[in-house]
């Protein structure tokens, strides 16, 4: 009861949806800040339209289109989810909008210091921070992880959290020794610091889709700020990088 309570809930406070001249853009948690300056960008070039920005993890938010809540355009950190959404009729269109990807941090205060992948499975490092499977840092975490042949042996030592950002918390504030996490989130940490980069040829694809989930003229005009060099800018300027002309898609 209690999970399936915590995504009522989180469903209601969009029930009563945009009004007039606003626009719901739900965007994933790892986009806090240069979602936010990007919403703030565009009010500035469109006084009337004040664009609410609806934080959550990517798969909670694909949730809650299903559910009915009315998100104009929906900004997720897993391609997969917006695949779904747009097979089911429920994305009028997408593209590509930028990439991530994974570091491992450690407690800044750590009396040990991890250096590659194996070091994770030292006894001093008790608890390791990731989501569950379903949320994209979640997926993405523990692919690599397999990939290493680490995620059993870990497995006992694995802490679930919410999303992205829980996940740096869980270190920041001494809940966990370690954590795998975006990079782009590690930029913005408390406390905690990055022990290493997952090496460039195991990295995961971590692309954010944009997509659009109603008609109106604002989430036309939104989705084609997304992809102008603006916003992209802002996005670069908290770490993401351009996703390239491979996995660019077309239309607003």
């Amino acid at each position: 009861m209690r999970p399936a309570l915590a995504l009522l809930l989180g469903v209601l406070p969009l029930a009563g949806g945009a009004g007039a001249g606003e626009l719901l853009v739900g965007t994933a948690v790892s986009l806090r800040e240069p979602m936010t300056k990007v919403a703030r960008l565009y009010e500035a070039e469109h006084p009337a339209t004040r664009v609410r920005v609806s934080l959550g993890a990517s798969n909670i938010l694909a949730v809650q289109i299903r559910a009915g809540a009315p998100l104009d355009v929906f900004v997720s950190a897993d391609e997969e989810l917006v695949d779904g959404l747009q097979a089911d009729g429920l994305v009028a269109a997408r593209f590509a909008l930028v990439r991530n990807r994974l570091v491992v941090i450690e407690a800044g205060d750590a009396e040990f210091h991890l250096e590659g992948p194996e070091d994770l499975a030292r006894p001093e490092v008790r608890y390791i921070a990731i989501p569950e499977y379903a949320v994209p840092v979640g997926r993405y975490a523990r692919e690599w992880l397999r990939t290493r042949g680490l995620l059993e042996r870990l497995r006992e030592r694995i802490v679930p959290t919410e999303h992205a950002r829980a996940t740096l918390a869980a270190v920041d504030y001494g809940h966990a020794d370690a954590a795998i996490v975006y990079a782009t989130d590690a930029r913005v940490a408390r406390s905690a610091i990055v022990a290493f980069a997952v090496a460039e040829e195991e990295q995961p694809r971590i692309v954010y889709a944009a997509a659009r989930v109603s008609s109106t003229p604002a989430a036309r005009e939104f989705m084609a700020f997304l992809r102008g060099s603006t916003a992209l800018r802002a996005f670069e300027a908290a770490g993401f990088a351009a996703p390239g002309p491979a996995v660019a898609e077309p239309g607003p």
